[in-house]
């Protein structure tokens, strides 16, 4: 078995802020992982090449080996980011700006997942927050990998997060006594080489573990923020058990040969509350001009705006037979498929009745007179609600016609109001995903969010769980489960059906002994139908590239006419590759 270290560094992604210190970061990262006996590449552009995604893919081709396990994989990088989605991260290559790529880092992950690596180490020192001044519709994840040569396993990961989802990330620039240098990478390295004391694992001793590197760094830098009068809070998720990885062992050669890293002087006055701008340099976009604040104002409310309003029912009492509602702008097509049992049939100006068959879905396409096709999933025995605001902002919910929809809308609305503004963390990914998973077969938007959330630290079996609840209870499992599961997906003349694997109950700890039995219970093997054709959420559409789904080359097709919403929704020329792809047709 072997372990490999990839480490990058990206000082010069213009027109963002230079970033000597990704550069100090990537080499010092080299320099421990060699002594670490780790195989290591590092790429940077410090030499004048820039570092972009056909580079990182050569490198990584090159170290990942063809037919041998790997122990350990470290991912690092330094330099600038931003997020695509909850838990969704981007690192921006050096030709970012000119080439409209970046690194989708959960893609890559994934892609991982076939090349035989048992535990992965991703360490990503960059921001985290929503882009201010580029416009993400416009910038082309790259999972970076082909597929790989082994069968998909999940190793164990460990992720480190210099910021947490929405956060910003800090450099602090270079004096008399230390090269520029990135905060995060820098206290990870501290703890890495085993310098630090409190690094080590408190049952064992001798060793840096990923449980006592997290809550080092967490302490180290809360002492580096009053230290450098920043705001400093890292986000870490660590797998188990504690010693799935040894990081750093005492009386091991090579280890002690790492020198400790060197800090600036903090800045002179530290009375003041405000950071020496002459010391801090922030991981992200220069200051704009103020046509250009206005417009990425304008983009990131778009993004993030309340739809609570947009979803307010008021004292509105639906007609018997409403399944689908639509607020905001009035529809005026519906599409949906042509097989047998499916049909719509339009109530009134904001009401619709879908025809489902029984324990189905069904995926239709709502349009607008402005050309906007919204994309939605109708339940039967629910109601589908979407809505539409004047700034073509989309988002959709499910609730039960028999309950109190305004008190399920609600709940939903304060899920994806947080989805949006990246408040819902994978550190608390169990507690969040119970919390949403009560009300998940009322409204299956928010177990799709909760898979968003375990997928971020590969915890596949909880998404798996729920999968078999959708199908233990009737449900269609909702198409980003489904995906995000890697479950078998097969295609027939009436939509998606999947096979659900069994999955073994959790280990109980401390931290999980309060959750609901049915999160970290073992399940059975089942099967069942998928909801929907394509992601319901945009982000999931990162995923679309991974070779398993059937039918998905006509599916990517439809990608560059997606349009920048929480949830999936397309232009005109999108829409109708999707219509002619699964035989749709309009109902008036």
């Amino acid at each position: 078995m072997v372990k490999l270290c990839l480490t990058i560094g990206v000082s010069k992604a213009q027109p963002l802020s230079f970033l000597p210190g990704a550069i100090t970061a990537a080499m010092e990262m080299k320099k421990w992982a060699d002594q670490a006996d780790f195989n290591t590449k590092i790429i940077t552009d410090d030499g004048g090449e820039p570092v972009t995604v056909s580079r990182i893919r050569t490198a990584l081709l090159a170290l990942l080996p063809g037919n041998e396990v790997v122990e350990a994989f470290i991912l690092h990088f330094a330099g600038h980011g931003c997020r695509s989605g909850a838990e969704q991260n981007l690192w921006l290559p050096t030709d970012w700006n000119t080439e409209l790529r970046a690194i989708s880092v959960e893609v890559l992950k994934r892609r991982l997942y076939r090349h035989g690596i048992q535990n992965l180490t991703i360490v990503s020192d960059a921001c985290r927050s929503l882009p201010t001044g580029m416009d993400m519709a416009d910038l082309t994840p790259d999972g970076i990998l082909p597929c790989g040569p082994y069968q998909e396993t999940i190793p164990i990961i460990d992720r480190f997060n210099a910021v947490a989802d929405g956060g910003q990330a800090y450099m602090l620039n270079g004096d008399e006594q230390s090269p520029a240098r990135c905060i995060f990478s820098t206290v990870m390295l501290e703890g890495l080489s085993g310098h630090r004391s409190d690094s080590f694992d408190r049952y064992l001793k001798d060793c840096v573990t990923p449980e006592s590197l997290d809550l080092f760094s967490k302490t180290r830098m809360t002492e580096i923020s009053e230290c450098y009068r920043l705001k400093c809070s890292p986000e870490n998720i660590v797998g188990t058990p504690r010693d799935h990885i040894i990081y750093f062992r005492r009386n091991e050669s090579g280890n002690g040969n790492f020198d400790t890293p060197r800090w600036p002087e903090p800045p002179q006055t530290p009375s003041s509350s405000a950071p020496d701008s002459e010391v801090i340099q922030s991981k992200i976009t220069p200051p704009l001009n103020i046509v250009e604040k206005a417009a990425a104002a304008t983009r990131v409310n778009t993004l993030q705006l309340d739809i609570r309003r947009n979803f307010t029912l008021g004292q509105r009492r639906f007609l018997p037979s409403t399944n689908l509602v639509v607020l905001g702008q009035p529809a005026v097509r519906i599409w949906t498929s042509m097989a047998p049992g499916f049909g719509v049939r339009r109530r009134c100006l904001h009401e619709w009745h879908v025809k489902v068959p029984c324990e189905r879905s069904v995926q239709i396409l709502i349009e607008f007179g402005d050309g906007i096709f919204a994309s939605t999933v109708v339940y039967g025995g629910l109601l589908t609600i979407l809505s539409r605001d004047e700034h073509g902002v989309i988002g959709w919910a499910c609730a039960s016609r028999w309950g109190e929809a305004q008190d399920q809308i609600n709940s939903s609305v304060e899920a994806i109001t947080n989805l949006q503004a990246g408040t819902l963390t994978a550190d608390q990914v169990d507690s969040i995903a119970a919390q949403l998973r009560q009300m998940k077969h009322l409204n299956p938007i928010l177990g799709t969010i909760s898979s968003y959330l375990y997928d971020y630290s590969g915890d596949i079996d909880s998404i798996r769980r729920m999968a078999y609840f959708y199908c233990h209870y009737g449900q269609s499992i909702p198409f980003d489960i489904a995906y995000m599961g890697l479950l078998p997906i097969h295609w027939d003349r009436r939509g998606y059906s999947a096979e659900v694997p069994s999955v073994t109950a959790r280990e109980v700890s401390s931290e999980n002994r309060k959750l609901p039995h049915w999160v970290t219970r073992a399940t059975d093997q089942i099967s069942g139908s998928v909801a929907g054709l394509w992601p319901w959420l945009r982000q999931g559409w990162e995923f679309v590239e991974e070779p398993e789904l059937e039918s998905a080359e006509s599916i990517r097709d439809a990608m560059p006419f997606l349009l920048p919403s929480q949830f999936t929704s397309f232009s005109r020329e999108g829409a109708e590759i999707l219509i002619r792809k699964f035989d749709m047709e309009p109902n008036f």
